[in-house]
């Protein structure tokens, strides 16, 4: 690898490192100040979000049912979400073109969105209230 090369990738790992830290400052703001969805309050119903926070706050607790209990939708999506960004990364890095720019990763990612609207919608049904958060 020539010098210039290694600079880059070097260059390229600071910059994602630079961004997983500002994410990690963003997310303890998030759980420290852990403000009310803005959705629930103004309209009275579910985002396809509500129960994210304290889902979170179970996981790291180690209680996989009550994280599911919180948000199913989000407990499956989260992991999704992570393992792709940190692939994505690591391509970045290594100077790879991104697979978000793939029509197959648009599809994917259209039909987990798609997912998360049907989801949302489903839990404000009245026969549906297992999927509301405790």
């Amino acid at each position: 690898m020539s010098k210039k090369a290694a600079e880059g990738k070097g260059k390229r790992a600071l910059q994602v490192g630079a961004v997983l830290l500002g994410l990690a400052a963003a997310a303890a703001v998030f759980f420290l100040l852990r403000p009310p969805c803005l959705v629930l309050e103004s309209t009275g119903f579910y985002c396809g979000a509500c129960g994210f926070t304290r889902m979170v706050e179970e996981l790291l607790q180690g209680h996989w049912a009550g994280a599911f209990r919180q948000n199913p939708y989000m407990f499956f999506v989260l992991p999704l979400t992570c393992l792709w960004l940190l692939g994505e990364a690591v391509r970045y890095v290594a100077g790879k073109p991104p697979l978000w720019k793939r029509r197959w990763a648009a599809v994917l990612w259209g039909c987990v969105l798609g997912a998360g609207l049907v989801f949302t919608v489903l839990r404000n049904l009245p026969g549906f209230t297992f999927l509301q958060p405790v």
